[in-house]
């Protein structure tokens, strides 16, 4: 990009969100995921005689998983070139045509192999065109300044938490009366979602073809994955995300065992109270307390308390085993979702400054992909871990990769320290400090 072009593009970065654009996007992601989180308790009872199947229970999320890893960069990068508003409207649409079929698979007379192959490619429709997070989290890019950013990104993780308080709790309600009426709820809310990103979603950011035409070749992810601050974060999110799926994909069949619930349908009720109880949390740190921590400490700080939080967490769930008191477990959901919040908007926040403002999309959906693949490996390795330590060995793996991540992070910190970011919001324009210090004392031996 040459410096007219940039500098054209830091004039047009805007001081305050356009009015009423921050609500839309809120309003968009919370109905989102209130359809997903509609459908996650209850994803195992999709599945034909799913006691005795359980890895046909872990490889539905894998399949989701892997398709979104493909799918979001590409999201992301299209979402660059053509604007944010129609990738987020195909996306929803996408959603809601995976959710429609998986209702469908759960009705009717199908043989057993049918009826798991729909609930199959339910999965993986959403996961082809479920980029609508990583273009949200770009659109927040263009529409806030480095200042109100990470504010502007709890309101995402607000939304996640709402629509994980209150979709669990509704999808065991409708699961209770018909399997398929979660899944078809789940459908109309990404339809909803679609119709309000075409009415009330104004466009912040359309690039020319020539300016974002080459991001669509997947080879030129690399100029981002080039930046070392970038590239390690990105890392730090991918190992972080993993620990924390690692928790989730096995704790329902976890406090099944210690509380002994044997009958399903008590143990996916009672395990949707638990993500809702972790989802209040999410929406007190997220959507109350992010925003005024991250002006007082700053977003560093707090992507290294984050992980330091997570990792009590974990140890609380390890107590469980020897100690199942609901106090107990309180704190476990407690600080493990404390930790994660505080973690996650800021990561996103500091990707956003140390890349360059029309490489959001791009960003943000390898953010995602990253993500995504996390949920492939997470259940992988606590399945393999589960079975040691009176079932805890899971939770072992992923206190002590949180704990790698923190000191990581602290690393990253003294190395960000390096570069200088362009003075406003997105993007680098940075300059490498240590460089410009050696020619001043370059400068200098030669005056001497």
């Amino acid at each position: 990009m040459s410096q007219t072009a940039a500098s054209n593009e830091e004039s047009a970065l805007p001081v305050e969100p356009p009015k009423g654009a921050l609500l839309s996007i809120f309003l968009i992601v919370l109905v989102d995921f209130l359809g997903f989180g509609l459908i996650i308790p209850l994803l195992p009872f999709y599945i034909p005689d799913y006691e005795n199947n359980p890895l046909k229970v872990t490889l539905l999320f894998s399949v989701y998983s892997i398709c979104q890893f493909i799918g979001a960069p590409i999201l992301g990068a299209l979402s660059d070139r053509y604007g944010r508003r129609p990738i987020l409207i195909f996306s929803q649409i996408g959603s809601a045509a995976g959710y429609i079929l998986l209702g469908v698979a759960s009705v009717g007379t199908w043989d057993p192999h049918t009826r798991l192959m729909l609930v199959y490619l339910s999965r993986i429709i959403d996961g082809f065109t479920g980029g609508n997070v990583s273009t949200a989290q770009a659109y927040i890019s263009d529409v806030t300044t480095r200042e109100n950013r990470a504010k502007g990104m709890g309101l995402l993780g607000a939304a996640f938490g709402i629509g994980f308080c209150l979709g669990p709790f509704l999808g065991g309600v409708l699961g209770g009366i018909n399997v398929s009426w979660p899944a078809y709820a789940a459908a109309i809310f990404a339809t909803i979602a679609a119709a309000q990103t075409y009415f009330k979603l104004p466009e912040s950011r359309v690039h020319k073809p020539t300016e974002s035409k080459l991001w669509l070749h997947p080879s030129n992810f690399t100029p981002v994955l080039k930046k070392p601050v970038v590239f390690q974060i990105l890392l730090i999110s991918f190992a972080s995300m993993a620990a924390f799926v690692m928790m989730e994909a096995t704790v329902g069949i976890f406090l099944a065992k210690i509380y002994r619930w044997t009958d399903p349908k008590i143990a996916a009720q009672k395990t949707g109270w638990f993500f809702g109880y972790v989802g209040l949390i999410i929406v007190l740190v997220q959507g109350g307390m992010i925003g005024r921590l991250t002006k007082r400490v700053g977003e560093w700080p707090l992507a290294i308390i984050g992980p330091i939080l997570v990792a009590v967490g974990m140890g609380f769930y390890i107590g469980m085993a020897w100690w199942p008191a609901l106090l107990v477990l309180g704190l476990a959901g407690a600080f493990n979702a404390t930790g994660r919040s505080l973690q996650g908007p800021t990561l996103s926040s500091l990707l956003s400054k140390y890349s360059n403002p029309d490489e959001q999309g791009v960003v943000f959906g390898l953010y995602h992909g990253l993500s995504s693949l996390a949920r492939v490996a997470g259940p992988i390795i606590a399945g393999l871990t589960y079975p040691y330590w009176h079932n805890t060995g899971h939770f072992w793996t992923s206190g002590i990769i949180v704990l790698v991540v923190a000191v990581w992070t602290i690393a990253v910190k003294a190395q960000a320290r390096r570069y200088r970011l362009a003075p406003e919001a997105g993007g680098p324009a940075f300059e490498v400090i240590q460089r410009e210090e050696a020619v001043g004392r370059a400068a200098t031996t030669e005056i001497e």
